[in-house]
């Protein structure tokens, strides 16, 4: 597990406004469902190489007994929250927000009840911490969401107290690139002319592993890096689990599509996943990279008022 710490690090960095890249109903297409999301992690599990909770990772080592209240972004069902029972001062608030509202709301309350905390949530964009006071967090959390919105990165730090820390999971910005190489090749068999760069990569490009220390120095005086080596092997038999795996995904692999050419999306899947089968017989598996990274960011240095 490797480990760096940038204390003091300003380097120069382009926050990205996602803007529209993917919409509302690409997320919630994506992640609504919650027995499809919680498959999915159930998935990554079974074949993960690194055997490591990166929730656990993430939160090894930290005194968060006084955080009073803490803010999870882009929170869904509470993935991430359910890591923070008995970590937290008691009674301490917990605000989720999520696009998704649907059964969301109700499990993230639930658990939030089940650790004893005061549990809100609201059904909204990240923007919405714009409207929130100065400082009025002790702890951020944004679980592999903080790619949707880099540009509230300012906002996020004015947002954290002081002496607050905010924990951002993302993953590499290669991540899948085994397979989403597929998708031009798709694309062509499709008789369609594949962009310069798919949407799914920008995606990953836009808060990643390897960039994302850039764009938190110019908001946090100490930004330390904890890389989460990992790849998912899928052997011959389990090849389903793989198609199934990136079909939960297809909205956001397939988002170049999607939008120029919806009557081609479901001829498209069919060719991606028969390249998937092709791959497999040829090779005897399917190994996917999946390096993720956390940010432990402290000391937000946000003009405040």
């Amino acid at each position: 597990m490797a480990r760096v710490s940038c204390p003091g690090l300003h380097a120069a960095g382009i926050e990205v406004n996602m803007g529209n890249l993917f919409s509302h109903e690409d997320i919630r297409n994506t992640y609504e469902p919650i027995t499809d999301h919680i498959l999915t992690r159930d998935i990554i599990l079974k074949y993960a190489r690194n055997d490591r909770d990166i929730r656990d990772v993430a939160l090894e080592g930290l005194d968060l007994s006084g955080v009073r209240e803490a803010l999870d972004l882009g929170c869904g069902y509470g993935f991430f929250m359910e890591r923070l029972g008995g970590r937290l001062h008691e009674g301490a608030g917990i605000l989720g927000i999520d696009v998704i509202d649907r059964h969301n709301r109700d499990r993230f309350l639930q658990t939030a009840r089940s650790m004893d905390y005061r549990g809100t949530f609201i059904h909204g964009h990240a923007d919405l911490i714009r409207d929130f006071e100065t400082g009025r967090f002790d702890l951020i959390v944004a679980s592999y969401s903080l790619y949707f919105f880099p540009h509230l990165v300012g906002e996020i730090a004015r947002v954290l107290s002081k002496d607050g820390i905010f924990i951002a999971v993302t993953h590499s910005r290669y991540s899948l690139n085994e397979v989403t190489r597929f998708v031009p090749l798709c694309m062509e068999k499709a008789g369609i002319v594949p962009p310069g760069e798919i949407a799914i990569n920008r995606l990953f490009q836009a808060f990643s592993l390897e960039d994302g220390g850039e764009v938190l120095s110019r908001h946090f005086a100490s930004v330390e890096r904890i890389v989460y080596p990992n790849t998912l092997l899928f052997p011959l038999e389990g090849v389903e689990d793989c198609v199934s795996y990136l079909d939960k995904k297809r909205h956001l692999i397939m988002k170049d599509v999607a939008e120029t050419h919806p009557q081609k999306l479901e001829d498209m899947v069919l060719y991606f996943q028969g390249m998937l089968y092709e791959h497999a017989r040829l090779h005897g598996e399917v190994v996917i990279t999946k390096d993720d990274a956390v940010f432990r960011c402290r000391s937000p240095f946000a003009e405040r008022s």
